[in-house]
Formats: C-alpha cells, structure tokens, sequence
C-alpha cells in the first residue's frame, strides 16, 4: 500500500495529508504504465528470437527436416530420370533397331513436358520454387514413363511376333550365286546412260542367263504380277508385311498373279530383258516403309564364306551403265 504524503502548513503550524484529485493521480500513473508497456513490448519483439515456446521449437525441427527430405527427393529424381533416359536410348538404339522400326521421335517422347504450371497451392511459401520444380519434374516423368509403357508394349508384340517378322524380312539372294555373271548398276547415284543426268537407281541389277529362276526372298503376298508400264517390263511386287517390300523388274515369264501367297525361296519367275534392258538380267529392290534401301543388305542370309567373297568382288566391279532401270 502507497504511503501518504505529508505537507507542513505554515498557517496552522500542522503537517496536513495531501490530498491528489483524479487527474493528478492520472498524471503520476501514466509514467510507470508507459514504461511497464515499453519494456512488455520489447520482450514480445526482441525475446521472441530467444526465448521459442516448445511448440515453436517442433514447428522449426519439422520445418527443417521437411526441407531436408525435399533435397533427398530432389537428388532421387535426378536418379530415376538418368534411368529413364537410359532406358529411351536402349530402346531407340537397340530393341527398335533390332527390329528395324524408326525410334520415337524427340516430340512424342517429351509429350506434355512443363509440369503442372496451373499448380499455385504453395505459390506463397519461402519455398514454392524448389516445391514446384519438384512436382513439374515429376509429372514429367510420370507422363514420360507412360509413354516407355507403350513403347515397350510395341516391342514385345514385336518379339511375340519375332518368327514371322524375319519370316517377312528379304534374307536372300533373289537368284541363284551361282548363276550370277556380274552386277550392273548398284544401289544409289549414278549418271542415267540415257539422260546423261544423275539419277537415283533404287535397286541393284544382277546378270545371269535368260530363264535363270527367280527366288522370293522372303513369305508375302503378291501386289503386282505382269507388264507393266515405266521401264521395268515384267514386273513382280511382293508385300511382305512389317513394311517391307521386294520388287523384281525386267522378267522374262512370271509364275505367280497378284494375290498368291509365297514363301521364301518359292521359284516366282524366270530372268529376261523384258522393259528397258539392253540384256537379260534381274533388276531387284528392297523397300522399308515406303523407302527403297539398298537390296545387298538383305541379300546374304544363305551364302557360304566363298559365295559371299564372289558377291563382294562382282559388286564392287559393277557396271553403272548396265541399263536404264
């Protein structure tokens, strides 16, 4: 309890209480409670740094280690999308090339690529940059992973079908080694012996006796079988299916019509001079897809050491002249 205060009093000679009205007592209080209020505030604002409740401190520990799981995560990703990327390149370089299919193209496989950019949940978090390089890299590799899914589907058909598909695949010479004499004009440019201009030649022509027989160098369907117009005279065009096809020029008889099925090694006509041709002699082509190839990729499958040799040396004394188709 404060102590009262005494005042002498000159007139009466007495020492008199003072008295303080309302506003006086107001006035001395108001000193202390501004500076109890000052010292109250810089606690709250400049102890709160040193003096963290127990609840604070759990929110800071699992703050951290959210963090610290967020940068595990993020060295884990880079991982898998290493090994993602592995897998694309056996897959394009190895398994489809196996196969002879043309690798996915760089668009399909980066297919919706840029992450989820509509993802605004952690947008005023410290931390939103590391959060959603995170969750756009993911949803790459998910939509990624999707598509390898698929892809591998593909080549295990492909491997299902395996029998079939070297079944379809030209392996063979369309005549005989031992007939052929020489080749004509190989696979690729070459100055047209009429033109005088530099022309494709889409196949390779092989020179032998007329009536020499010529083999199907792989199971198919006949598409075309006869005379036809533009140089190749009689003309033989197998589908192999898979994308391949054979076409066999310059026939002297044909034994097969459009339709028939045959098997390679089926005898399915006799070499001639028919068409464009200044000799008797096979003009054959391999097409992949639509695209001719060069046919002495798909020629040796059953030749003896010494066979293949002979091949090589008459393929490479070929004659560019030869004829016009």
């Amino acid at each position: 309890m404060a102590k009262a205060k005494f005042k002498f009093n000159p007139d009466t000679l007495l020492f008199e209480k003072v008295k303080y009205s309302f506003k006086q007592r107001l006035l001395r209080f108001l000193p202390f409670f501004s500076v109890t209020m000052a010292f109250t505030l810089a606690i709250l604002f400049f102890g709160y740094g040193y003096f963290e409740s127990p609840k604070i401190n759990k929110l800071t520990q699992e703050q951290a280690q959210t963090i610290l799981k967020l940068n595990v995560m993020k060295t884990e990703l880079s991982k898998f999308e290493e090994v993602i990327s592995d897998i694309e390149y056996n897959d394009d370089h190895i398994y489809r090339t196996y196969f002879e299919v043309d690798p996915l193209n760089t668009s399909l496989r980066n297919a919706g690529s840029g992450g989820n950019v509509n993802n605004n949940s952690f947008s005023n978090s410290r931390y939103s940059k590391l959060i959603l390089s995170l969750d756009n890299r993911l949803d790459h590799l998910a939509k990624k992973l999707v598509v390898q899914s698929k892809s591998y589907d593909a080549v295990v058909e492909m491997a299902v079908n395996k029998e079939k598909r070297l079944a379809a695949r030209p392996a063979i010479q369309p005549i005989s080694i031992k007939e052929l004499t020489r080749f004509g004009s190989n696979f690729g440019f070459r100055l047209h012996p009429i033109l005088h201009v530099v022309r494709m030649h889409a196949g390779i022509d092989l020179t032998c006796p007329r009536g020499t027989n010529i083999f199907a160098t792989a199971d198919g369907v006949v598409k075309e079988a006869g005379y036809t117009s533009g140089g190749y005279g009689n003309k033989i065009l197998v589908d192999h299916g898979y994308g391949y096809n054979t076409l066999y020029g310059h026939c002297d008889k044909v034994f097969v019509k459009p339709g028939d099925r045959v098997k390679r090694g089926d005898i399915i006509g006799a070499v001639g001079s028919t068409g464009l041709s200044v000799a008797p002699h096979l003009h054959y082509e391999v097409h992949i897809n639509g695209n001719a190839v060069n046919p002495i990729n798909y020629y040796a499958n059953d030749l003896s050491a010494e066979e293949y040799d002979k091949m090589i040396s008459l393929y490479s004394n070929s004659d560019p002249s030869f004829d016009i188709n």
